[in-house]
């Protein structure tokens, strides 16, 4: 038997070739291609970590704004003397200590204060972030500031200490009613024709969503006490800033869809943070009363003498319009409760002093269609310890708020309630109140208070020309950073060498 033995085969030629080809190619992948690919991966990795310096750099930039506004707040309460800074003329210098991040890269932030001492400072702050490799990464933030002795309490429209809520849409905005600074000219009514965009709302509280205002528009500006943007939280359709959107930066828009509705001119300063503020507390001054009365409630039933030619007699009448108070002349009332309700009208003469110091009780109350209706001239001030209920008509009349105040002097927790279409024209401060507003209520003039929640379609008007009044107490009103920008290009160069590490 012979066994037959086949010869091997090798490749064909046509085999031969493609696997040389895949060769030659899989060589000049990995000598071309993956080291294009790594250099990709670097750029990427680099361009990645500039980015996260350049957000640092900034956020070292705000913190330097913050701490030149908490050295202005404190010496406007005379307790601080900037020993601790360079001054020189009425420039104050200082460099803040250095901070160092992963991989030993380095930041500096140097802070000049321009006219320290003035009521009007201007803060520009530098930070710089070293690199390994490259520049280091700079950002210039300049700040204007009115300090708290430029300013009343009222220099916001609505101020609390714990939180601002706001929801179904509430308007908020602010007009002036004394362009002229002229209590003898004409008031000016708030109207659309003269609505400005200027409203200041602010809590010094540091909580997250400290303001929450949902789907109501917030037509200026908004500080917070959180060091970050947490402190504000913004729904679907709700905005913070200039209303004409023309005025905003497009990153302030951009990408909104990724940022669970928030809408917030963050590049024109409408929102600050590290908000503080001190509330006073209220002590009723020395008040001696020139009506005696212990109450006053309307309606009311009255018996009165009455009589003709024949006879005189006694008769009930039916009391549901009445005035209190007379042209030019004060009147000062020590009251338990004041009640306006089914449709009564009080009206206001001349200038009327009101204490109510029953705490733990309602004892303002201008409630079922109830209205107080105010002279031209005349003036109201209340001071408060306990509740107050407005509903229907309620507090509103034609004149300019600082003509209506209330003043919370409660030691303890307050209710104000302004519900189901309630009307106020006036200030409010009371540190220790909580007020809430419902329905379709409109709210004219400024509010301080411990907190506010507003509910429904209501609105709130700031009167800017409020901004400068103090109410006739002591204290300051609080500093505020008027406006904050970053500085690019040419517009640092007046700070350049002032800045210099």
């Amino acid at each position: 038997m012979h066994t037959h033995i086949k010869p091997f085969r090798g490749a064909t030629s046509k085999q031969g070739s493609a696997l040389i080809i895949s060769m030659i190619f899989t060589t000049l992948l990995a000598v071309i291609a993956i080291p294009g690919y790594l250099n990709l991966s670097n750029q990427t990795l680099k361009q990645s970590n500039r980015v996260f310096y350049n957000t640092a750099a900034i956020n070292l930039a705000e913190s330097g704004v913050e701490y030149a506004v908490q050295a202005i707040m404190l010496q406007s309460e005379n307790n601080y003397d900037w020993s601790n800074w360079t001054i020189t003329g009425q420039s104050a210098l200082k460099t803040l200590d250095e901070i160092t991040f992963t991989g030993n890269i380095k930041s500096t932030t140097k802070i000049s204060v321009y006219n320290y001492s003035s009521d009007s400072p201007e803060v520009v702050v530098k930070s710089s972030i070293s690199q390994p490799t490259g520049p280091p990464i700079e950002k210039y933030m300049y700040a204007s500031i009115s300090a708290s002795s430029a300013q009343g309490l009222f220099a916001y429209g609505m101020l609390t200490k714990d939180f601002i809520k706001a929801s179904g849409g509430v308007k908020f905005d602010s007009w002036v009613s004394d362009p002229d600074n002229d209590p003898s000219t004409p008031y000016i009514p708030y109207s659309s024709g003269v609505a400005t965009d200027k409203v200041a709302i602010a809590t010094a509280s540091t909580a997250a969503g400290a303001i929450t205002i949902g789907s109501s528009d917030v037509y200026g500006t908004a500080a917070v006490g959180s060091a970050d943007y947490s402190g504000l939280d913004v729904g679907w359709g709700g905005q913070v800033g200039p209303k004409d959107m023309s005025e905003w930066d497009s990153s302030d828009t951009d990408e909104l869809w990724k940022k669970n509705g928030w809408l917030v001119s963050t590049q024109t300063g409408a929102l600050s943070t590290g908000f503080t503020a001190d509330f006073e507390e209220i002590t009723v001054p020395s008040l001696t009363p020139t009506d005696l009365r212990l109450d006053y409630k309307l309606p009311y039933t009255d018996r009165r003498e009455v009589s003709n030619k024949w006879s005189t007699w006694y008769q009930n009448v039916y009391v549901d319009e009445e005035t209190l108070g007379a042209p030019d002349t004060l009147t000062i009332l020590n009251l338990d409760e004041l009640e306006v309700k089914a449709g009564a009208t009080l009206r206001i003469e001349g200038d009327v002093v009101i204490n109510l110091p029953n705490e733990n009780q309602t004892t303002l109350k201008v409630i079922e269609g109830g209205t107080i209706e105010m002279a031209d001239d005349a003036t109201v001030t209340i001071y408060l310890a306990g509740d107050m209920a407005i509903t229907g008509a309620g507090l509103f009349s034609e004149v300019s708020p600082q003509q209506l105040q209330i003043w919370g002097t409660a030691t303890g927790t307050q209710n104000f309630d302004f519900l189901n279409n309630g009307q106020f024209s006036g200030i409010i401060y009371a540190p220790n109140a909580e007020v809430k507003v419902t329905g379709n209520s409109d709210i004219y003039g400024s509010v301080i208070s411990k907190n506010i929640e507003l509910t429904g379609s209501g609105s709130f008007r700031y009167d800017q020309s409020l901004a400068n009044y103090t109410g006739g107490t002591t204290s300051a009103g609080p500093t505020t950073v008027d406006y904050v920008e970053e500085l690019v290009g040419d517009e640092r160069a007046p700070y350049i060498d002032d800045l210099a590490f």
